[in-house]
């Protein structure tokens, strides 16, 4: 319930602060001073690719669950306080969801550092295309099947390897 809450006063939040592109952010920690150089396009162009991609989406969370490992830290060293750090806490991460636009203008750094403006444009038209729809919607699937199947042929490997280097020291007498 109380993620919940904390979610939905951290979307008012954001909703408030605007759009990404419109925020006066603090460039990424390796900015370098040729990030001057991007237009608004090419910026609105990377983000318009994140937005189709879905590529923030997994960001969401962060706040939230920042905003409640505090709380814990807090409540498990003063329990007899637990309202007003809940309050406290909530008070804080309302107040941090602004700078959400931080990430924000960081990514669309990130993408505009490695595809042109023309460039995002195409993948914009891509993702924007039902196929790039589809695609973007299935990719964390897909990714998570791969990773899932790469996991599970590595540990057949091994344990194959095992065996296989097990008898082949037993042939050789040095086991």
């Amino acid at each position: 319930m109380r993620t919940t809450l904390l979610i939905a006063a951290l979307a008012a939040g954001l909703a408030m602060a605007g759009p990404a592109s419109a925020q006066n952010a603090a460039p990424d920690l390796q900015a370098t001073p040729a990030d001057d150089s991007f237009t608004e396009s090419h910026l609105a162009a990377a983000q318009d690719v994140i937005d189709l991609t879905k590529s923030d989406q997994g960001f969401d969370d962060i706040l939230p669950r920042l905003a409640d490992q505090t709380r814990a830290v807090f409540i498990r060293s003063n329990p007899a306080l637990t309202r007003e750090i809940e309050e406290t806490v909530m008070e804080v991460a309302i107040s941090f969801a602004q700078r959400r636009v931080e990430l924000s203008k960081t990514m669309q750094l990130i993408w505009a550092r490695r595809f042109t403006e023309a460039e995002l444009n195409e993948l914009k038209a891509f993702f924007g295309s039902p196929v790039g729809t589809k695609f973007a919607e299935e990719t964390p699937v897909i990714t998570a099947l791969s990773i899932g199947a790469a996991r599970q042929w590595e540990q057949q490997l091994s344990a194959a390897m095992v065996e296989e280097t097990r008898a082949k020291l037993r042939e050789a007498g040095l086991l």
